[in-house]
């Protein structure tokens, strides 16, 4: 019993070691971080603690990172220079999105750094907005227009290439459906509807991670 006691002790003690050792890295890296002008919460100073040589260079970079958009992580800059990275080349490009107004997180800019994006074609995209027309949806009497102008979400468009027929089809499927079970009544409430129980939101987003700009639906006597 006196054995199982002492070998206790002795895990416990080393327990404690390495929970001194790790805090006393995460405190070393913090207190680097704050002399370069860079404040960090205590995740990012532990993901700091990867790095066998911190250098200042790094650091410089994350403080530009951080004065564009205070919500960036350092984790995220840490694991993409562990990545073999380069962290200024990525700053160049989060300057370049950033002056062309795009909505895209730092994680999925690390994704398309890492997997070798052209940067120039990239911000085309991510700034490219799509139109989508039906010019006449012929079906129980009624003729339906349909034109809908979307671009694919920041995080998404590197990834996604619009397939502008086949969205056609799904569409023109959704509202003939819609003319066939509808209220025919009121033609605008029938539009209206279409586009908010069908075409909405949600219906873009999983069809193409798309987000709507303009979306008309217009239907008459056929």
């Amino acid at each position: 019993m006196d054995i199982f006691f002492i070998v206790l002790a002795a895990a416990a003690l080393f327990g404690l070691a390495l929970l001194g050792a790790s805090l006393g890295a995460i405190f070393v890296a913090w207190r680097q971080a704050k002399r370069s002008g860079l404040s960090v919460s205590f995740a990012e100073a532990q993901a700091l603690t990867k790095f066998f040589d911190l250098e200042e260079e790094f650091l410089s970079a994350c403080v530009q990172f951080k004065q564009i958009d205070p919500k960036v992580s350092v984790v995220d800059l840490v694991r993409h220079c562990m990545a073999d990275g380069d962290t200024h080349k990525l700053l160049v490009h989060w300057k370049q999105l950033k002056a062309a107004h795009v909505q895209i997180t730092l994680k999925s800019l690390v994704l398309y750094d890492l997997a070798g994006k052209d940067m120039d074609q990239l911000i085309l995209n991510l700034n490219r907005e799509y139109v989508l027309m039906i010019p006449e949806i012929n079906e129980h009497g009624l003729s339906a227009y349909y034109y809908c102008k979307f671009k694919i979400s920041g995080d998404s468009s590197g990834w996604i290439t619009p397939d502008i027929q086949s969205f056609k089809t799904t569409i023109k499927e959704k509202i003939t459906l819609a003319m066939l079970t509808g209220d025919l009544s009121d033609f605008e409430a029938l539009a209206h509807f279409i586009q908010e129980e069908y075409l909405n939101e949600k219906f873009w987003k999983k069809l193409c991670h798309g987000q709507i700009i303009d979306q008309q639906i217009r239907i008459s006597k056929g």
